[in-house]
């Protein structure tokens, strides 16, 4: 076989096994990658409410150490909007107070990471009066649903104001 030369390529069917590889490895990760998403963003809104439940409970205390018994027990929703005390809680909104912040000053409300992406981030970030709610539901008046965050002034609750993830624990669970 003087005439023939020898390429160095792959054949065709070196070519398809390769491609059918790919395939199957494909179809493996991608659910697994999708998977791990859920999981981040779940673990994202643990974190940020968990910031947030804490300085929640801060200002609670702060209320009860410095206020009377006549104001709300806990940060109003405008307060939580603001970051700041206003006059509902006359004593720590005063000129005097050290720290007139709920929470960290530069930091404030941290984003929902369900939000909607087509949602600015100052809304994704946004505090809801859902003083009518319970845990678990999401407002949906004037089309707010799966961005920012419920409050309920009276109790102090703050969860998820979103129910994208659609498993068995949603993001309003936590």
């Amino acid at each position: 076989m003087k005439g023939l030369r020898r390429f160095g390529g792959f054949t065709l069917i070196e070519f398809v096994m390769v491609i059918l590889l790919l395939a199957i490895l494909a179809t493996v990760a991608i659910p697994n990658f999708q998977d791990f998403r859920t999981d981040a963003r779940n673990a994202a809104i643990q974190g940020s409410l968990g910031g947030v439940r804490t300085s929640i409970s801060v200002a609670r205390a702060a209320i009860a150490l410095r206020e009377d018994n006549t104001v709300p027990l806990y940060p109003t929703v405008v307060e939580m909007q603001l970051n700041t005390y206003d006059g509902s809680h006359p004593v720590l909104s005063a000129a005097s107070a050290v720290n007139k912040n709920i929470m960290d000053a530069t930091g404030a409300i941290p984003v929902n990471p369900w939000s909607l992406i087509t949602v600015p981030i100052a809304q994704q970030a946004s505090v809801f009066d859902c003083s009518t709610l319970t845990k678990n539901f999401v407002r949906s008046s004037a089309g707010q649903t799966d961005f920012g965050w419920c409050y309920n002034q009276t109790t102090g609750t703050i969860w998820a104001n979103s129910d994208r993830n659609g498993s068995s624990t949603t993001e309003n669970n936590y």
